[in-house]
């Protein structure tokens, strides 16, 4: 393949590592730069909000949920040295820690001359980041496009009964979700095991599919062709009830087990 310098903007949470070590473990080094971005920052108005949503509208046991998924698995992976941050950083690969100030990230992608941009993180990335980059900027997404757009998407599946679990590597757009799909893979979904089971072993899938994308560019994208935006089924928050069927179901958020192999 041509050697193409490669971006990540990259927020520390569940899926994000097995996202990124594939890539990390087998491309180049000095291809690659780490923009890192708070997973939450309680200066954006749309976290704020978002957290309101969640504490609001779902039961106890969901807001349990994701304070493993983003806060309490971060915290255990810097003590323990599992980090993302900890591997570029012994593995001397360029790194930068951002706020959540776009015209400084846009900037310093434009000074690194990115040509592709891959967005591994639960913020909004707004149009001018995503056009900072030379080439192309790609989302990688945990679900099948357009019938799973937004978040939560893998409690979703489950409690629509779902045989598989999607990934998705799309072209980014501004209309969150809505880019053209270039590369797609799946797993059968095992109702026996948790979601957060789910949500690992999905994004296990996107991490070497990632790489995948990344090692043959060419071959899944290209620059002459006219992409379209297909506008996703984004839902709403699993509200109390729709939390009531999913353990009516016999269907379980997360196990202990679980949580320690997400770490």
């Amino acid at each position: 393949m041509t050697n193409r310098k490669i971006g990540f903007i990259v927020s520390e949470f569940l899926p994000t590592k097995n996202l990124i070590f594939d890539s990390l473990k087998n491309l180049n080094n000095n291809d690659l730069i780490v923009y890192f971005l708070p997973v939450y920052s309680p200066t954006k108005k749309s976290n704020n909000k978002l957290l309101k949503r969640i504490i609001k509208e779902t039961n106890y046991q969901y807001i349990f949920y994701k304070i493993l998924d983003t806060l309490f698995i971060k915290f255990f992976r810097f003590i323990s040295r599992k980090s993302i941050r900890h591997y570029v950083i012994e593995n001397n690969v360029e790194h930068h820690l951002f706020d959540l100030n776009y015209e400084k990230l846009s900037t310093k992608v434009k000074e690194d001359k990115i040509d592709i941009l891959v967005l591994l993180t639960n913020q909004y990335i707004p149009e001018k980041v995503l056009n900072s980059s030379k080439e192309l900027s790609i989302n990688v997404h945990l679900a099948k496009l357009p019938e799973y757009g937004g978040l939560f998407n893998q409690f979703w599946m489950m409690l629509n009964n779902e045989e598989f679990s999607f990934v998705s590597i799309q072209i980014a757009s501004k209309q969150l979700d809505s880019g053209s799909v270039l590369l797609e893979d799946k797993i059968e979904i095992d109702y026996n095991k948790s979601m957060m089971s789910l949500y690992h072993e999905t994004s296990i899938l996107a991490g070497k599919l990632l790489f995948e994308f990344l090692s043959s560019v060419d071959k899944y994208f290209d620059p002459e062709k006219e992409y379209e935006n297909v506008e996703p089924i984004i839902r709403n928050l699993p509200n109390k009830k729709d939390i009531k069927d999913f353990k009516q179901k016999k269907y379980k958020l997360f196990t202990f087990k679980s949580l320690i192999k997400a770490i």
